[in-house]
């Protein structure tokens, strides 16, 4: 006996050596630990107390109390008999367990009012069970239940909220925080699908009351406040949802093409080679650095992206176009013509293509090919005067067409005002060609 005793001794000396700590000062540092939040570690450490002293029951305690934290009744009942067996004098353990015991009946008699709907009386029963135990976390989410019956998500999110502040891992509030949640946004797409604008942007900002890094709710704000003309909100919604998801690589073309629109070219430019890098194949990235490179005039560079962008997406019929007015603004008509051809291939609607085909033909001489394509043209956007004005050029194909129907294709040009100086300009040397003989 009495050797077992020393032996046991030198065993408990031994293993507080190792540790170089003694059960209260692991104990302490647990409790550290739980006031810092970090719950897993507290019960690894509360654990470890035990382990060094199986007889230490203020460890079983707070055992007991990380397990009610986390919904674990059973196990915090049997902690606290186990404390109760160990130290049967301490009125605190004892007490402990009786309020144990007063919490089941009070979760139970809560549930039977949640059954019989009695929401009221329900939520004071969860109410008292949390006065009791602050640290309770199903009490916190049982309340949050109660309102959301009630279709009052407000006060539901909060007490959810609750929950998890209390414990983090309670994976029952985490989604039921998430559903209410997605819901708003679900109520909030609704509404911008029926153009409800300012009614889509109540439930998108109340998803954000819901969660803050709910980046989604962020992306559909600023797409709103774009739409609405409010650029620098819209720019400063697409950065929130950047920061929480660095990889929404719609959320950096869009903050691009807000960008662009304010007028920063540099700053547009950076956000979508930002979009290229988190997704390599997004075609309209690239076509849109392309355009901002054409208006600079930078055909170099425009040339180098939109040709990355046929490449990642050879039907991108955008980006043939944007490079077939690069080489019209190069004056080289081939490379035109065939980027042109292949961009009204993969969008025969493109009535601007078609247009810009027409003119590429007949700056080569092409009048065949140059009627072809402005006929298409002017069956998709028939009062556009571009497209009128080059099938005339081509009709008449200088002096070897129809005169006729060049000048009737002329008259139908000048009905678009932004054309008509361009038409009379065309109509006069059809009439009075000695004029412009040199």
């Amino acid at each position: 006996m009495v050797n077992n005793l020393i032996k046991n001794i030198y065993i408990f000396s031994l293993v507080s050596l190792l540790f170089g700590q003694s059960p209260d000062q692991v104990l302490n540092d647990g409790k550290a630990q739980l006031a810092n939040g970090d719950y897993e570690q507290a019960e690894i450490l509360f654990k470890k107390a035990l382990e060094m002293d199986p007889t230490f029951s203020p460890a079983l305690l707070e055992l007991a109390r990380i397990n009610l934290r986390f919904g674990k009744m059973k196990d915090t009942q049997e902690l606290l008999r186990q404390a109760i067996d160990i130290d049967p004098e301490n009125k605190e353990y004892r007490g402990e367990f009786d309020r144990i015991n007063e919490i089941n009946t009070l979760m139970s008699d809560a549930s039977r009012y949640m059954g019989d709907s009695d929401f009221d009386n329900a939520f004071e029963s969860y109410r008292i069970v949390l006065e009791k135990f602050p640290f309770f976390s199903e009490a916190a989410f049982s309340k949050g239940l109660v309102r959301y019956r009630e279709k009052n998500h407000d006060e539901a999110v909060a007490h959810f909220k609750k929950a998890l502040e209390i414990n983090p891992y309670h994976e029952k509030a985490r989604t039921a925080l998430d559903n209410v949640t997605k819901k708003s946004f679900n109520d909030g797409n609704r509404s911008y699908k029926r153009g409800d604008l300012d009614g889509a942007l109540d439930s998108y900002r109340k998803v954000l009351e819901f969660d803050e890094d709910f980046y989604q709710a962020h992306y559909q704000i600023g797409v709103i406040e774009a739409k609405m003309g409010n650029r620098d909100r819209a720019i400063d919604h697409y950065e929130s949802s950047l920061v929480i998801n660095p990889n929404f690589y719609k959320g950096w073309f869009a903050l691009g093409l807000s960008r662009k629109s304010n007028g920063d070219n540099l700053g547009a430019i950076s956000a979508f080679n930002s979009a290229v890098d988190v997704y390599p194949a997004y075609d309209k990235a690239y076509g849109a650095m392309g355009e901002i490179y054409l208006n600079e005039k930078n055909f170099e560079k425009a040339i180098e992206v939109l040709s990355a962008s046929v490449q990642v997406n050879p039907n991108y019929s955008k980006g043939y176009s944007t490079l077939g007015v690069v080489y019209i603004e190069m004056e080289e008509w081939g490379n035109a013509v065939n980027n042109l051809v292949l961009a009204t291939t993969y969008n025969e609607k493109d009535a601007m293509s078609w247009y810009r085909l027409a003119s590429a033909y007949n700056n080569l001489g092409e009048c065949v090919n140059a009627q072809e394509a402005a006929r298409n043209s002017t069956e998709y956007k028939k009062n556009f005067g571009g497209a009128w004005v080059e099938l005339g050029v081509s009709t008449w194909c200088n002096g070897k067409g129809n005169k006729i129907a060049a000048v009737n294709a002329l008259e139908k040009a000048r009905k678009d005002r932004s054309w008509r100086k361009i038409a009379e300009y065309e109509m006069d040397q059809i009439m009075n060609p000695q004029k412009y003989q040199n």
